[in-house]
């Protein structure tokens, strides 16, 4: 029987050759109604899920008979979350797309599902070979997108982040083959569940571990590598964004979960710099985030202060520290495509992306802006939205490590309630510019059922965030007695 994963990548790759054959009329149609189906035929997985016995519908085959590599897929317990938002994630992209002026062709719908493909491909990959090829993958559909529909200067930005992606794709791929060359066969086509059982000294760790630090960091993106986060976020096309900023971010530290128990010790010798420098990035991201005007700028810089947080809870290799950071891709990428949406729709009625183009725009519009805040109010991590829960573990785990990582990475929550209520107070209140402001057209009701359910969701995962915990726990356990 085919696994259901190997189905799932199948059916978007599918939908996209159909949306591209049937053209521009039916394909934002097909689009999201495959991307529903998708995200019901993965709830009702998760409805039989049992990990007690290490995976959940593997999918198996001969890639590389010759050092037997496998193509190998599956649910496990790292990735149930980081696979359920990318189910919900990308229903609000099409439906920001489709609800755009700006008419997107159906190459556009057939690469959001092709890159859907690969992110599930991505996230279910369950040995380093098959873990890069869903790597490289799932950056084409998304470069498309931004080069054929993003702003005037999207070329010089899409070239500076294919850039630095290609050079870390590089590198990760010459820490695998390193890898494979020095562990020998015990290594080779070693899968998830098996990679720390295989003996790599801590010298052969470090130069592993500094290649893919490199590369995980430029994805995420880290500081110091996050210089072509800004300028890509404020000249992408806006729901390619939305996928961008809620899920592929997550692919770097996704990525230092995944190899965790292959550098263990290497993370664990150089933590000393490691949560450092992410706590540098973190206060960074928030100090140039409360200078900001540019909506887009201000989601970009604040990514990068919450990425940083999450890098370090990883980096302290402790259970709590492990727990938050999974926990925190998954809220985190839940609260960003709701700003990001928050912005799209202020931007579709201002024309404008400067923080104060919608002053006064709660007068118009004030269920956007009781949405907005209670999503601005996730962003800061307020108890009882799911932004608090990974924060709080993530901080627990830092603090666990020194009370000077958690003293300083704590500072980040005063710094975004700053920035965040700036960015909330400028944008939705001030002088109504009535000049404008007769142009802002009411919430569409696809508009209102988005933002409804997005804040259900990241109310319910704060106040019911235990059976979730319990899933990190046991992800970070395998991690760590691997």
């Amino acid at each position: 029987m085919m696994s259901p994963i190997l189905i799932l990548i199948l059916f978007y790759i599918i939908t996209g050759a159909i949306q591209l054959a049937t053209g521009r009329k039916w394909a934002s149609n097909i689009g999201l109604a495959s991307a529903v189906i998708g995200l019901l035929f993965y709830l009702f997985l998760l409805t039989d899920l049992d990990l007690s016995g290490g995976l959940m519908y593997p999918f198996e085959f001969k890639w590389i008979p010759g050092l037997e590599i496998n193509f190998s897929l599956a649910l496990d317990v790292q990735n149930i979350l980081l696979l359920l938002l990318v189910f919900l994630v990308v229903p609000v992209g099409i439906l920001a797309a489709m609800s755009s002026s700006e008419q997107k062709s159906a190459v556009y719908y057939a690469l959001i599902s092709w890159g859907q493909a690969a992110l599930i491909g991505f996230f279910a990959a369950q040995n380093p070979l098959s873990f890069y090829l869903f790597f490289e993958l799932a950056l084409i559909p998304f470069y498309l997108m931004v080069l054929m529909y993003g702003g005037e200067y999207r070329r010089r930005a899409v070239f500076k982040f294919l850039m630095y992606t290609v050079f870390g794709s590089f590198l990760m791929l010459a820490a695998i083959v390193y890898y494979y060359s020095i562990s020998g066969a015990a290594g080779v086509g070693a899968q998830w569940n098996s990679i720390g059982s295989v003996g790599v000294d801590l010298t052969h760790q470090i130069w592993i571990f500094a290649a893919l630090f490199v590369a995980f960091a430029i994805k995420s993106p880290l500081f110091p590598f996050h210089t072509w986060q800004a300028d890509l976020y404020s000249e992408g096309d806006r729901p390619a964004i939305m996928i961008i900023a809620a899920v592929l971010s997550k692919m770097g530290v996704f990525g230092f979960v995944r190899f965790f128990p292959l550098v263990s010790e290497a993370v664990s010798s150089l933590a000393y710099i490691l949560i450092p420098l992410c706590i540098v990035g973190i206060l960074y991201g928030a100090i140039v985030a409360w200078r900001q005007s540019i909506m887009t700028k201000i989601l970009a810089y604040s990514s990068l202060s919450h990425i940083g947080m999450i890098a370090a809870a990883i980096f302290t290799g402790s259970v709590v520290g492990l727990q938050g950071a999974i926990f925190q891709m998954f809220t985190h990428g839940l609260i960003a495509v709701s700003l990001f949406y928050v912005v799209d729709l202020i931007m579709r009625r201002t024309d404008n992306n400067n923080l104060y183009a919608s002053a006064g725009m709660a007068k118009i519009h004030p269920r956007l802006s009781v949405y907005f805040f209670i999503i601005v109010l996730a962003s800061v991590g307020l108890p009882l939205t799911s932004g608090f829960v990974g924060e709080f573990y993530m901080l627990w785990g830092l603090t666990e490590k020194s009370i000077w990582y958690g003293a300083f990475a704590g500072l980040s929550i005063v710094l975004g309630a700053i920035y965040m209520l700036r960015f909330y107070q400028k944008s939705m209140f001030g002088e109504l510019n009535a000049d404008h402001a007769h142009k802002w057209h009411k919430l569409e009701l696809s508009e209102d059922y988005v933002l409804l359910v997005s804040v259900i969701l990241i109310i319910s995962f704060g106040f019911f965030p235990a059976t979730w915990m319990d899933l990190t726990l046991q992800a970070a356990n395998t991690l760590l007695n691997k």
